[in-house]
């Protein structure tokens, strides 16, 4: 730091408070003071403990220092620091009591070094000379900028268009020109020069710039002074989310200035074209009317629109309406269909749209931007902290012209390496990591640092508050109730888990308290993932290990995944398996909790190496550990099920107002385009959605039988299956695997199995790079899947595959009591 800004309006910003206005910043900060701790302070009279505190207490007189020279109210308008200072306190005389100033900001930079020494995320102090000031020249030089400053820069900029003052480029060589510089004072011209020779040199690292921070200060407040309206700052958000990756979810800022962008809207593509376009940004309503959306790429999978051209130096992505001008132009791309008549390009060039942005009246493509050293990605955890787990870290954005150089502070443990070329870098680590890094990112010989700090573990999650009513629940069967189920005798625990799994599941367990939102968990997994369409049957597979709960919100197409309360399941006297979310800091309780009351934990191994891990302890009853964990014990329970087709939910929704988005093939085990001719089936499943976005896709299936609706795309599936007589999964070894390339076992039937067995289910990878999906399942259960779907599953080749025998063997092997009743065989013949 070479530099205070202390101006009220800096003040303000400081204070989080909105609304709060420069005078009213200054009189409350200098409320928090008396003069007679600013007299021993500044005097010299009292000085900083030998001992480092956590904070510099003294901090806030140093800033009382800065703001003499950088307010312009109630200060009068002389020069003299003792005389303002007077002023501000309201006494009569000067305020002589300075002789420590120097001292004190001498104090405080020797602070910053040892802290910075020790790993803590402080910035080095450049104290400028206080030249013949002995007393006070630090105080004066650093403060920058003063009250002077500030109006004349403002005076100078309110005559500069605000298209000029917000490029960096055409600013500086407007300031630079001599006519004005008998009008800048000496201070500015002095940081105007220093920025305008980064500028030249093509320095894009000056966010943090005190010349253009100072611009950006000011530019927020003359937008306030510009007619109402005309001058709001706007930016459009776009991520992908959906299977298909179909579903556009958009997010709408609007603010006065850059740093002063809220979110005012979020929704679906199809919601902001019906908006009125009087509501909308000129610039955002006039690209809908054209149909043309020209997206720059973003850190984070985003796609930003704004009111500036994109840089010369991005990628591009259209959103353009059929018909538009967009589609007809010769641009090396596949479209994708969106919603409606919405498409997607691919990835583009931005240097080769400029022909089409002049057809469309636009700006040419803008200069490059000033951007700072920041971190995206990875799992944000507290503070300039992140998770420190392989896979997970964050990514690092600089300048294109920047060399990155990351080193650990003392006390940091593990090996960081940092792997691509700018403005992009990964960081890479094959273990944990934990402690600070120093990043210092090096361009045209200025450099840029900031401090990392990465923990290996998430805080464990002690609340799990529940959703508003604008989400609900996913279901794909209805039930008439529930019965207990006598879990089977479980395998032999293992004594930690898969470290590859265990980052994946750590990940999604140090996310925001609400859940994650379905794109930024697509996004957070999909680098860790053997296949992009990997991801959901891994995400299945913890939904139906009760490790999340997914959410659908009913205003328009999103899903939320939610952490799943822990909870115990008692298998057998002293047997006790733990389901839901548990983190790693969880977990090393639980295993405290069972050793201390002489227990063991293990872990129960899934169905694969990508299905999660269940907690077993054993020798520890369910009461004992609910007690200290405080965690509730549930009972293994089956759903009561009528056979399909009765047992799909009624869907209140009408296939009306919804267009045909694509049709299932058998042949591929996905949905394909309605065109396609080889979805030509008795049976024929289709997916239609609402052109707006605003509501979950409704799938209809066609055939054998009368038309149904379903919401539910597992159930859906399945009904498809059952009706054309065709195997969606086969029954051999223990185990449902699936037989095509997608679908699932109901949500509600597949966690029942999960919690018999006592072992999770999940994707099965394969040598040859394919994968299935594998359910585990005793002859008990085989025989309950097989009469509640019918011809879609299969077990030895018959819908009632076992014999009665069969099932009162399997019943034995689990500890269950022979039993000849009528109940036994109604419930192996209905």
């Amino acid at each position: 730091m070479s530099y205070l800004d202390a101006t009220p309006a800096e003040i303000a910003t400081a204070s989080g408070i909105e609304g709060l206005g420069d005078e009213d910043a200054q009189r409350g900060f200098l409320a928090h003071f008396n003069r007679w701790d600013i007299s021993d302070w500044l005097s010299g009279s009292r000085v900083p403990s030998s001992r480092d505190g956590a904070i510099p207490g003294y901090f806030r007189f140093l800033v009382l220092t800065a703001l003499v020279s950088a307010t312009e109210t109630g200060a009068g308008e002389t020069h003299n620091f003792r005389i303002r200072l007077g002023e501000l306190l309201g006494v009569d005389s000067p305020f002589n009591s300075v002789s420590g100033v120097n001292a004190l900001w001498r104090a405080l930079a020797g602070w910053c070094e040892r802290k910075r020494a020790a790993g803590e995320p402080y910035r080095r102090i450049d104290l400028p000379s206080p030249g013949n000031a002995n007393l006070i020249g630090i105080a004066v030089r650093i403060a920058f900028p003063s009250w002077e400053d500030r109006s004349a820069l403002t005076q100078i900029l309110r005559a500069v268009s605000p298209d000029v003052r917000r490029s960096p480029d055409r600013l500086a060589q407007e300031l630079t020109r001599s006519r004005y510089a008998h009008e800048l004072p000496q201070a500015v011209a002095s940081a105007l020069h220093d920025f305008n020779a980064a500028v030249r040199l093509r320095r894009r690292m000056l966010v943090g710039h005190r010349f253009w921070r100072l611009v950006q200060s000011i530019d927020s407040r003359l937008s306030g002074e510009e007619e109402r309206g005309s001058r709001v700052r706007w930016r459009l958000e776009v991520r992908f989310e959906g299977y298909e990756l179909d579903l556009a979810r958009l997010k709408l800022f609007r603010g006065r200035g850059v740093m002063d962008l809220v979110s005012s809207w979020e929704g679906a593509l199809q919601e902001l074209e019906a908006m009125p376009r009087e509501t909308l940004p000129k610039g955002l309503a006039d690209a809908l009317d054209h149909g043309v959306l020209l997206l720059s790429e973003a850190p984070g999978m985003t796609w930003v629109l704004d009111e500036e051209s994109p840089p010369e130096d991005t990628f591009a992505l259209l959103l353009a309406r059929q018909g538009s001008i967009a589609t007809k132009w010769p641009l090396r791309t596949a479209w994708r269909p969106l919603e409606g008549p919405w498409l997607a390009s691919g990835r583009l060039d931005g240097s080769a749209l400029s022909a089409l942005r002049r057809s469309l009246g636009l700006a040419p493509v803008g200069e490059a931007r000033l951007v700072d050293l920041t971190f995206e990605k990875g799992v944000k955890t507290d503070h300039s902290t992140w998770l420190g787990r392989p896979g997970f870290l964050p990514q690092i954005f600089a300048s294109s012209t920047s060399t990155l150089v990351v080193q650990p502070v003392e006390g940091a443990e593990g090996v960081l390496s940092v792997a691509g070329t700018a403005p992009s870098w990964d960081l890479v680590t094959e273990a944990p990591l934990s402690g600070r890094w120093r990043v210092r990112a090096v361009e045209s010989g200025s450099e840029t640092e900031k401090v990392i700090c990465f923990e290996p573990t998430a805080r464990e999650r002690w609340e799990f508050r529940s959703l508003d009513d604008r989400f609900e629940p996913e279901h794909d069967v209805s039930t008439v109730g529930v019965s207990l189920w006598k879990p089977c005798s479980p395998q032999v625990g293992l004594p930690s888990i898969r470290p590859e799994l265990d980052n994946a599941l750590e990940a999604i367990y140090a996310g925001p308290a609400k859940g994650w939102s379905e794109a930024d968990l697509i996004r957070l997994l999909l680098p860790v993932m053997p296949h992009k369409h990997f991801v959901w049957d891994f995400l299945r597979g913890l939904a139906e290990a009760a490790w999340l709960d997914p959410f659908v919100l009913k205003s328009w197409r999103a899903r939320l995944w939610r952490l799943r309360p822990p909870h115990l399941r008692e298998i057998a006297p002293k047997s006790v398996v733990v389901a839901g979310a548990l983190g790693a800091a969880a977990r090393w309780r639980l295993g405290d909790v069972a050793r201390a009351a002489g227990g063991q934990l293990t872990f129960l191994p899934g169905v694969s190496e990508w299905a999660i891990s269940l907690p077993l302890i054993e020798g520890v009853s369910a009461a004992d550990l609910a007690r200290e964990l405080q965690w509730p014990i549930t009972d293994p329970e089956r759903p009561q099920l009528a056979a399909a087709p009765n047992c799909w939910p009624v869907e209140p929704r009408s296939g009306q107002g919804r267009e045909l988005a694509g049709v299932w093939s058998f042949d591929s085990g996905l949905f394909v385009s309605p065109d396609d001719r080889a979805t030509t089936n008795l049976v024929r499943l289709e997916r239609l959605v609402r052109a707006r976005g605003d509501d979950r896709d409704i799938y209809r299936i066609n055939g054998r039988g009368e038309t149904l609706l379903a919401s539910s795309r597992t159930s859906a599936i399945l009904e498809a299956y059952r009706r054309s007589t065709r195997l969606l999964f086969d029954w051999q070894d223990g185990k449902f695997r699936r037989l095509a390339r997608s679908g699932h076992l109901p949500l509600e039937i597949a966690r029942a199995l999960v919690a018999h067995a006592s072992q999770a289910s999940g994707p099965v990878l394969q040598s040859d790079g394919s994968w299935t999906y594998a359910y585990p399942a005793d002859a008990e259960a085989a025989t309950w899947v097989a009469r509640t779907l019918g011809s879609a599953v299969s077990v030895k080749g018959g819908s009632h595959p076992l014999d009665f025998l069969d099932l009162i063997v399997a019943r034995r092997r689990n500890g269950g009591r022979l039993v000849w009743g009528e109940r036994l065989q109604r419930e192996f013949l209905s």
